[in-house]
């Protein structure tokens, strides 16, 4: 059963995540994803990638931590590196990718987000996180270099250290988020479309290059910060945290 759609309109494509009941992220959702993106990335005709969610919700709830939870580890650590995978294919499109935060994005879920060039959050309704040290986790090296980019350091460290959400003022104060929109406002996304669909791929492509990390070996996360992540996620603290976790489907 397929858990992403996608909709081809003219040079844009809108990918859509659909795994009810809150968009959780598992290894079968981020292969469907990453091979999209690969094919999508090789699509001369398309200029934009948007990203959503498929209710009204969540953009995502991140990784599916109630079915991470019975993982063997080796099988969760291919999970992580799929995400980590299409994260940076992601950050590294040659196309304009934007996240259209329809709804809740925490985790996984704001870590794709961040790998897009632009996030607009839906007004007054949506939160934002990265609150992994709240259920006792870490965070992976190349996500914390793409945050940094984008907030800034001290910034980075208020996001990451508090694990708080975040409103749409709070992560627009922060520079996390481009800006908001207006729940059934199809004009504002029809505006950004018309923009960026009139635009040169090849200045699109060498534009991107340019403003991308100056070292792009950051955004390979070594193994043994991964392993290390596997550690604080398999200890006795963490698990009891990660188990008052539930999914309501």
């Amino acid at each position: 059963m397929s858990h992403i759609t996608h909709d081809i309109n003219d040079s844009c494509v809108t990918i859509c995540l659909n795994r009810n009941p809150v968009n959780a992220l598992n290894l079968e959702v981020l292969n469907e994803l990453n091979n999209l993106i690969i094919e999508l990335e090789n699509a001369s005709n398309i200029k934009l990638i948007i990203l959503t969610g498929g209710n009204n919700k969540f953009f995502s709830f991140g990784l599916d931590i109630p079915e991470l939870l019975v993982l063997e580890r080796d099988i969760l650590k291919k999970t992580l590196l799929m995400l980590l995978d299409t994260c940076k294919k992601i950050y590294l499109s040659s196309k304009i990718t934007i996240s259209k935060i329809n709804g809740h994005a925490t985790g996984g879920g704001c870590m794709l987000a961040l790998s897009t060039d632009f996030r607009y959050m839906i007004n007054n309704r949506s939160k934002i996180a990265l609150n992994e040290i709240n259920i006792g986790l870490s965070l992976f090296s190349s996500t914390i270099e793409i945050l940094k980019t984008i907030v800034g350091v001290k910034n980075s460290k208020e996001i990451l250290l508090g694990g708080n959400m975040l409103t749409t003022t709070k992560a627009l104060e922060y520079g996390l988020i481009n800006g908001t929109y207006e729940e059934n406002d199809d004009s504002y996304f029809t505006s950004i479309i018309k923009e960026y669909s009139s635009k040169s791929s090849i200045a699109i492509k060498d534009l991107k290059n340019s403003l991308m990390l100056s070292d792009l070996s950051l955004l390979n996360d070594d193994d043994s910060k991964l392993e290390l992540f596997l550690d604080i996620f398999y200890s006795e603290e963490t698990q009891e945290k990660l188990k008052t976790i539930v999914i309501k489907k």
